[in-house]
């Protein structure tokens, strides 16, 4: 009964578009299972499925970025040094045998 309560109030308020499993709703009243109503306007709805594929998606990226930082680490002042030596020790080459 619930159920038919919301899928007539959607019907009833106004211009909805649906597609896959995510309504796009322009304004609604829903009544929640505890009996309070909430007016609901320039909002997006997911299926129970498309929400839990959205938080494991989610939680799958935040892992990865995890790890992502943990691997990264700053580039040591020794790593850096050494490339500027030998390109300043290339490019004083290049000059000299230019001239």
């Amino acid at each position: 009964m619930r159920w038919f309560g919301l899928v007539l109030a959607l019907v009833l308020a106004g211009p909805v578009r649906a597609e896959d499993e995510v309504l796009d709703v322009a304004r609604a009243t829903v009544t929640l299972q505890d009996g309070r109503t909430v007016a609901v306007s320039e909002g997006c709805w997911l299926s129970t499925p498309r929400c839990l594929d959205t938080a494991r998606e989610i939680r799958r990226l935040q892992a990865e970025n995890e790890e992502l930082r943990q691997h990264a680490g700053d580039a040591p002042l020794v790593k850096v040094l050494v490339a500027l030596v030998l390109g300043l020790g290339a490019g004083f080459a290049v000059a000299t045998l230019a001239n």
